[in-house]
């Protein structure tokens, strides 16, 4: 598909976070790890609606899937088993990048395991993934 890309890099950026992880720069884990939620997330909607958001907020990324997939109340509980990590991964599309602010190892560890919750969590939903 044309955009399988979108899954590749998803999972390129997920392999980084854990090689960051082992180099302790925590900074650098939590973006790519917002980063591979992001595509994974854009990867289901392409593949349901042939297009996805230019928005960058993996809740409402999520909330777009429970538009999409016809799944609210699945995609609510997911946010709200998972707010914490979410905010955090939200805060480091920004903050990695721009402010003088760090992760810790204990963060992006649960912003691991969390991605690997949320690409279960999608497959039930976009198998393809």
């Amino acid at each position: 598909m044309k955009f399988d890309f979108l899954k590749k890099k998803a999972e390129i950026f997920f392999e980084s976070g854990g090689e960051q992880i082992q180099k302790k720069r925590y900074f650098l884990a939590a973006f790519s790890f917002e980063q591979a939620a992001q595509l994974y997330l854009k990867y289901c909607l392409f593949a349901k609606l042939k297009d996805f958001p230019k928005i960058h907020e993996i809740s409402k990324l999520l909330k777009e899937i429970g538009n999409a997939y016809n799944k609210k109340d699945q995609i609510e509980k997911f946010l709200k088993e998972n707010a914490s990590v979410i905010g955090d991964l939200e805060q480091a599309y920004i903050t990695s990048r721009y402010l003088p602010i760090d992760f810790n190892q204990y963060q992006v560890k649960e912003m691991e395991s969390f991605i690997k919750r949320l690409k279960n969590f999608l497959k039930k939903l976009c198998p393809e993934l």
